[in-house]
């Protein structure tokens, strides 16, 4: 898949900075297209990911629960509030790649990990990109080191097969899949008015491996490892 917005935005570290890069980018799409028509995707097809989940955060639960209510349920599946994530990347398929492999990644990414400080993140305002309705994130400075680091130790285990590619990371929460073609332009007068609401703060203090998959247009998932953000 191609990067989306396709530019960095003019600060990694500026919360107006990263909103503003998103939604332009957003604004010069004409259609959305369908989120689960991804090449690989089988039915009944499992993967491993890294990934930020937030299952104690109560104001990105309520923040994604009020612009969900407000939006077109047409051509969209909302996320299930209990499986809000942050993707970091895709490790691979399980009948591809072991779970042994997977948790050797893991064990491989823990030293790593432990010596980046927990970090605190702004979700919101939302936005869009080709196949979600999703929440810009703040900074993405502490992401790209982390998704670095965990780039490398996927590397360092499976060598070329490895896709994490950081260069191409754009941090997002996403809260809503296009199941279809949809037009953009008729969305922007709602979105406009949802991203006056005040965005959340939520901690960051772990990251985790999972094993992912797909639920009647649903991505569901299970924590295989949370690696600890330990500090230097």
């Amino acid at each position: 898949m191609n990067a989306f917005p396709p530019d960095l935005p003019r600060s990694l570290d500026s919360l107006a900075a990263i909103r503003d890069n998103d939604w332009r980018a957003f604004l010069r799409l004409t259609h959305m297209e369908d989120h689960w028509d991804r090449r690989g995707w089988l039915p009944g097809r499992h993967s491993y990911h890294w990934m930020l989940s937030f299952p104690d955060a109560e104001n990105v639960r309520l923040l994604s629960e009020h612009c969900q209510a407000r939006l077109p349920s047409a051509g969209f599946d909302m996320v299930p509030l209990d499986a809000l994530h942050l993707t970091i990347g895709c490790i691979g398929f399980t009948d591809e790649l072991p779970e042994e492999a997977a948790l050797v990644i893991a064990e491989e990414a823990t030293l790593p990990c432990r010596s980046l400080a927990p970090f605190s993140l702004t979700i919101g305002p939302l936005s869009g990109s080709a196949g979600a309705l999703r929440f810009s994130v703040a900074p993405w400075s502490p992401l790209l080191k982390l998704h670095r680091r965990i780039a490398l130790a996927t590397n360092a285990v499976i060598g070329a097969r490895c896709v994490m590619d950081t260069t191409r990371f754009r941090p997002h929460l996403s809260i809503a899949y296009a199941n279809s073609s949809v037009p953009v332009p008729p969305l922007i007068p709602t979105l406009e008015r949802l991203r006056d609401s005040p965005p959340a703060e939520v901690a960051v203090p772990t990251a985790d491996l999972v094993e992912l998959w797909r639920e009647d247009r649903v991505s569901r998932f299970e924590t295989l490892k949370k690696l600890q953000l330990g500090g230097e």
